[in-house]
């Protein structure tokens, strides 16, 4: 499942968090479904649920738009609580994008002042995480925005004297902190000719990595200078080389020795492998692995008890408020009362009433009507003495008091007949004609709609305890939601806890058995190969660049250049954390041959070993190998052609091998990562892994 997205931003500027958050929503939806051509515009003035329909955005998607806008003062007035959401349907409702953004303003003692947190969670099915929504960059591209007093920024800020390292260590070690903070080395010590110019140059491109991790992280570049100073205050365990960077994550602890591993580091060679030479930029996918540790974090770690019990009352009015068709075309709304009664008068008046009635109409210049073939002709204007008054004559013929129920009389019945304008005695009876049948009309819509209204009120009161039911049941599960995410939050903190111990217990061991020793001296043991790779990019450099010496002797990446972009590729799925369960078949893989090599596994293949392990040797589930491929797949040129990898040639002589055994972390679906290989257990005494990524073609993916 997709991971969602996270950021908490306090604000220090003179507009507060609510104004803030509701003046950048509604710039943020009206820029993305701009309503071209239509007077009205996504406005959510009042508390309420706002569905506007199917919109097209300015990208040309359509989707299903429903906004939601709750507000909530506490008793004692001291905190104002604001929740502004858009929920997008795609796909004929099949994929789901939720956007929210909430905001609090404290006005007594409070851990925020002026605070909004954001959150974006995808479609369940999604494949990619989420990322920071546009109303984020514009936030922070406003400034006054901070993480505990750190500046959040769409860029990477320097450092460039003595007071800003501090500062800067200072933001590392706040134990307050939620956002990561990233910090890129120099390339260059500074002394060179032309070292400045490939500094600004190594900024420019950095800069190009910071988008998917808006309001998670912020980033900092030191100079040649700053870096010596960096390097010196925060240690050599925690310091990174030259053109390298390191994300810290919050709850930094530099006395304990194990806390390093937690912050990790992206080499100057994967970053090497990542940029393209013709865009001059890196390439998108290592943007994505960086923003993963920071924004994975802030998502799994979850709101502080503060912001979660400002939501809490939000969540609840959702029940309450009303809901708002803004948009809605006229043909698409309710039908109004009187055109309802204008067509039942029109359907009860008689032929001869109503061409008498069109006939005088178009004689008034009212109204144009055609005189329909077989009717007969409309009455003549004769006898004058008989005619009634006409409207806007200023003396009507006949008494003057006439007027005083003749005019109301017309307005009424007009409501019916639109064009009345009678000329003659049978014109005024088709009127009173009409305004009867429109009389009994309303007279039925009345006891129609007082038979829904009786109708409707039994439901509304079902409702209402249904709603009252639900509203305690929603409490109860909000409790209960938050006591569970709570346990997870222990059950993680413990395992990591766990895993932090059992480090420090090793380094502690090492370190009885040479008291005399610095940690610099400290040899490769084999217990350091427990520690778990945090990516793909990690566990492609532990393979290449040196200081595995005891994998690498037997497991190798057959053609490590071509395989290191479907390698990051699985760092850019949500659901693919699978980067230490390859390393744990890597180091299955290395013991295999180990085995085999001691004498201590007789024979077989790969799947035998799994099935009758030796003791202390490392193993794995059998169900997560398979040996082979079916026949279909080795029978398809095409299939075969992507499971046939390098090989030296004194492996084949070919140059390249059919790789058809593979592990597999998941059986989940069709594009679930594989790792294929090939163990030469004759010649080389090495396995060749030619394939790191998502599922190869096969009759399931065809």
């Amino acid at each position: 499942m997709a991971r969602g997205y996270r950021a908490i931003v306090e604000l220090d500027g003179k507009e507060g968090a609510l104004q803030t958050a509701d003046r950048l929503f509604h710039e943020w939806v009206q820029k993305k479904y701009p309503l071209e051509g239509r007077s009205a515009r996504i406005e959510c003035e009042e508390e309420g649920i706002y569905r506007f329909g199917k919109l097209t955005s300015w990208k040309g998607s359509v989707a299903d738009i429903v906004a939601t806008k709750l507000t909530e003062t506490s008793e004692d007035k001291h905190y104002e609580r604001q929740l502004l959401e858009m929920v997008e349907r795609t796909g004929d409702g099949h994929q789901q994008w939720t956007t929210r953004i909430f905001a609090m303003h404290a006005t007594k003692e409070s851990n925020y002042r002026d605070v909004v947190w954001i959150e974006v969670i995808p479609p369940r099915d999604f494949e990619s995480d989420a990322k920071p929504p546009r109303l984020v960059r514009d936030l922070i591209s406003e400034g006054h925005c901070n993480d505990r007093g750190m500046p959040l920024s769409e860029s990477l800020q320097s450092i460039s004297d003595d007071c800003q390292v501090e500062e800067l260590i200072g933001w590392i070690s706040d134990e307050r902190r939620r956002a990561s903070v990233v910090v890129a080395a120099p390339l260059t010590d500074g002394s060179g000719e032309g070292d400045l110019v490939a500094e600004s140059r190594w900024k420019t491109i950095l800069d190009t990595l910071t988008r998917d991790s808006l309001g998670c992280a912020s980033y900092f570049l030191l100079t040649p200078d700053t870096y010596r100073q960096f390097r010196e205050r925060i240690g050599e365990e925690y310091v990174m080389a030259k053109g390298s960077l390191r994300t810290y994550l919050p709850g930094f602890r530099p006395d304990d020795p194990t806390d390093r591993y937690r912050h990790r580091v992206l080499t100057a060679a994967t970053l090497l492998r990542s940029y393209d030479e013709k865009k001059k930029e890196f390439r998108s996918e290592l943007s994505e692995i960086i923003a993963r540790t920071p924004c994975e974090y802030l998502w799994e770690k979850g709101l502080d008890k503060e912001l979660r019990r400002a939501q809490a009352p939000l969540d609840k009015k959702r029940l309450t408020v009303p809901t708002f068709y803004p948009l809605r075309e006229a043909t698409e709304s309710a039908e109004l009362l009187d055109e309802k009664v204008r067509r039942e008068v029109g359907a009860s008046l008689s032929a001869d009433a109503r061409e008498t009635s069109e006939a005088a109409g178009e004689r008034g210049s009212e109204y144009r009507a055609t005189t329909r073939q077989g009717m007969h002709p409309p009455l003549a204007e004769s006898a004058p003495d008989t005619r009634v008054p006409s409207a806007g004559t200023s003396e009507p013929r006949g008494k003057a008091e006439h007027l005083t129920w003749y005019q109301p009389l017309q307005r009424l019945i007009r409501r019916f007949l639109p064009f009345f304008s009678p000329r003659t005695p049978a014109d005024l009876t088709s009127g009173v004609m009409a305004l009867s049948s429109g009389l009994d009309a309303m007279n039925r819509t009345y006891e129609e709609l007082s038979t829904e209204r009786d109708k409707l009120s039994g439901e509304l009161q079902a409702a209402k305890e249904l709603l009252d039911g639900a509203a305690d049941d929603s409490e109860e599960l909000r409790t209960l939601k938050e006591d569970n995410d709570n346990l997870d939050r222990e059950l993680s903190e413990a395992q990591e806890e766990r895993a932090n111990l059992a480090r420090r217990n090793q380094y502690l061991e090492w370190k009885v058995k040479n008291p005399g020793a610095t940690d610099a001296e400290r040899d490769f043991v084999e217990e350091q190969l427990d520690e778990r790779p945090t990516s793909m990019s990690d566990l492609y450099d532990r393979m290449t660049l040196g200081g595995y010496d005891s994998v690498t002797r037997y497991v190798v990446l057959s053609e490590p250049d071509a395989m290191i972009d479907d390698m990051l590729k699985l760092d850019a799925l949500a659901s693919s954390r699978y980067a230490a369960e390859f390393w744990n078949y890597i180091l299955v893989l290395r013991d295999y041959m180990r085995a085999r090599e001691a004498g201590d596994f007789a024979g077989g293949n790969v799947h035998d070993y799994l099935a009758n392990p030796p003791e202390g040797y490392r193993t794995c589930s059998a169900s997560r190998h398979k040996s082979n491929e079916s026949e279909t797949v080795k029978r398809n040129e095409t299939m075969r052609k992507e499971r046939t990898r390098p090989v030296p040639q004194e492996v084949d002589s070919r140059g390249e091998i059919e790789m058809w055994a593979h592990f597999a972390p998941t059986h989940c679906d069709q594009n679930a990562p594989r790792m294929h290989y090939y163990p030469d257990t004759t010649k080389t005494g090495k396995v060749y892994i030619g394939y790191i990524g998502r599922h190869l073609t096969n009759t399931k993916t065809n």
